[in-house]
């Protein structure tokens, strides 16, 4: 195995003039050292080094920390820091670069050859994992490309079917007929949400969770229901955030939306939220029929209910990539109560309050 070629970055001439004595000796190809950072930035471009010693402390208008993080914007290698003393706020900065180790000066040849071969063999498996993450990203893009090319196909195919259906319906037929094209109807509009959902669920986990304030949340879910004489009350603080998917404005959107044609005789939705321990519960309750003691389990499975049975799952599991969970604790008859935990570190009051 070749060994790497390396390049120097040191200002202090005796220095570096060891330090090529010693990786020299040890096997390794060595660049003429390089003074100033930004010189070092040229010598990568030209001479394209496995591998950088970095002084932390370099003369000129650049410092060896500011000169990595050039480099890192131009090429991925391996940066090593040289340095003569630990100062805690310099050791800080230079972590926010990412280095691939640190080697206090004099080098001497063990400690040395270690530290890059550490370093050179770190990089290969950072690399490995990126090209790893590359092809995982690109056989997503395949998937969702079939997907969303099958979806809409099919969605042209229920639109035909659709409108078939209208002119049938208009044309007088005998009771059972119209029944059979009722129970058309009603498969058509599931397969329908079925496909809506297939593309909410594919975005799922896709994008990394952050921190979301919820009172916003449920506030651009309100705007997007018909709501009719129907009141929502959010009471959630402006000042409370949890980091969750970013799709988890569609889990406030489904409590609304079911409770406005699944709640019977509904007059208001309110939003709320308490401490349970280490714990905060956002609440989500209304004035309606709530749910029968029988089906409370069975609510957040795929397939139950009166349409298509989507929408609390994709709550559940949107919630879930955040390790918030979903339950129903309303009391029949008199309205559905679901509480939202959000686990200890996963909500937070906004810096600034």
């Amino acid at each position: 195995m070749n060994k790497p070629k390396i390049l120097i970055v040191e200002d202090e001439a005796l220095i570096a003039a060891n330090l090529v004595q010693t990786l020299s000796s040890l096997g390794y190809t060595v660049q003429k050292p390089i003074v100033k950072g930004e010189d070092a930035i040229n010598s990568v471009k030209l001479e394209k080094p496995d591998l950088i010693l970095m002084d932390i402390e370099l003369l000129g208008e650049m410092d060896g920390i500011e000169a990595a993080e050039k480099i890192r914007e131009i090429v991925d290698i391996p940066i090593v820091y040289l340095t003569s003393y630990t100062d805690d706020l310099r050791f800080k900065q230079a972590q926010l670069t990412e280095p691939y180790g640190y080697i206090v000066k004099p080098a001497h040849g063990r400690a040395l050859n270690a530290t890059i071969d550490m370093a050179m063999f770190k990089h290969k498996l950072d690399q490995k994992l990126k090209d790893s993450e590359e092809s995982l990203r690109q056989a997503n893009k395949k998937l969702s490309l079939l997907s969303g090319i099958t979806r809409h196909d099919i969605s042209n195919k229920l639109a035909v079917i659709n409108g078939l259906l209208n002119i049938l319906e208009d044309e007088q037929f005998n009771p059972e007929i119209n029944d059979y094209l009722s129970r058309i109807s009603t498969a058509v509009h599931r397969i329908s949400a079925m496909i809506r959902f297939t593309k909410e669920y594919e975005s799922i986990g896709v994008n990394a969770p952050s921190w979301q304030e919820c009172t916003k949340l449920v506030g651009t879910a309100t705007k997007q229901i018909l709501l009719g004489q129907v009141l929502v009350e959010n009471d959630l603080p402006s000042s409370i955030e949890v980091f969750a998917d970013l799709l988890i404005e569609k889990v406030f959107y489904n409590l609304i939306d079911n409770a406005v044609r699944h709640g019977g005789k509904i007059n208001n939705i309110h939003f709320s939220v308490q401490e349970s321990g280490d714990n905060r519960l956002i609440i989500c309750e209304d004035d309606g029929d709530g749910v029968p003691v029988e089906d409370k389990d069975e609510i957040f499975e795929r397939g139950f209910g009166k349409n298509s049975g989507l929408g609390l799952t994709l709550a559940r599991e949107i919630l879930a990539i955040t390790g918030m969970t979903i339950q129903e604790t309303g009391e029949p008859g008199k309205g559905a109560r679901f509480e939202i935990t959000v686990p200890n570190g996963k909500w937070r009051f906004e810096p600034g309050y």
